[in-house]
Order: structure tokens, then C-alpha cells, then sequence
């Protein structure tokens, strides 16, 4: 199954914006497609609820200091990623409530309250959903 949130378009037409002049926060791994989001002025994964920022745009292993490439969660961003846990009745097109899983690489299907995605499309053949961030950070 593939893994982590990939960008698929926006409605504007805009190409993705990276953001890699934050740090990471110290002693913590992102993995490519990884919902991210800032604390204490710091990437970091995003829990269930947060506001997301964006996405992480690279691998990075745990270290001390080090800069980070995000994806920025922007106005028109639509992101297609795997979805997890058993699903939800309501976990249908059209949620506008949907949250991130524990892995920060898929939605949790089986939690749609509190969430920041709204959900326009569910393949159940694949498990895959494609989502917009509602409530992003950089808005």
C-alpha cells in the first residue's frame, strides 16, 4: 500500500510550495508524506486535531538540528493518501471532519470528529482517499 499524503493538484492550478527554512524538532524521524505540523517553532508530526501545516518532502532521520522540506497545506491543495482503521459509517464523500492517523502517513477512517480533512473521493479497492486540509496553518 502506498504510504504518506502525495500531492494531486490545485484547483488554481498552482505547483506545490515548499517550506525548508524550519527546523525539525530534535530527535525526531519524518518519513516522506508524513502530516506535519510547527510547535515551539519546529516541524513536528501532526496528532489528531492539530492544525496541519504540510506535508514532509524528504526522508529524514533523527538528529539535532537539521532543516526539513515540507509540502505547505495551501487554499485549493487537494492530497490523495491511504486511509486506515476500520471506517467509520459517517467516513463517507463529503466528511468534512476526518482526521490523521497516529502514523501521520494516512487518514484514520475510523475517527471523524475533530479532524482537519474534508474528503472527496474513497477508493475502497485500494484503501486510498483524496482529502483538502481544512484548517492549515499558513491559511
Amino acid at each position: 500500500m502506498p504510504q504518506g499524503f502525495k500531492f494531486a493538484f490545485n484547483d488554481y492550478g498552482a505547483p506545490t510550495h515548499h517550506m525548508s527554512k524550519i527546523m525539525a524538532t530534535n530527535a525526531e524521524a519524518f518519513a516522506q508524506g508524513e502530516a506535519v505540523k510547527l510547535a515551539a517553532g519546529r516541524w513536528t508530526k501532526a496528532t489528531n486535531g492539530a492544525a496541519i501545516a504540510g506535508f514532509a518532502n524528504q526522508k529524514l532521520t533523527a538528529g539535532t538540528d537539521q532543516y526539513l522540506d515540507v509540502v505547505l497545506a495551501r487554499e485549493g491543495d487537494w492530497f490523495d493518501a491511504p486511509y486506515t482503521g476500520t471506517p467509520d459509517v459517517g467516513f463517507i464523500v463529503g466528511v468534512t471532519s476526518a482526521d490523521v492517523a497516529a502514523d501521520g502517513l494516512s487518514v484514520l477512517a475510523s475517527d471523524i470528529t475533530g479532524g482537519q480533512f474534508a474528503v472527496s473521493e474513497i477508493n475502497t479497492n485500494t484503501k486510498m482517499v483524496r482529502v483538502k486540509v481544512k484548517s492549515r496553518v499558513f491559511s
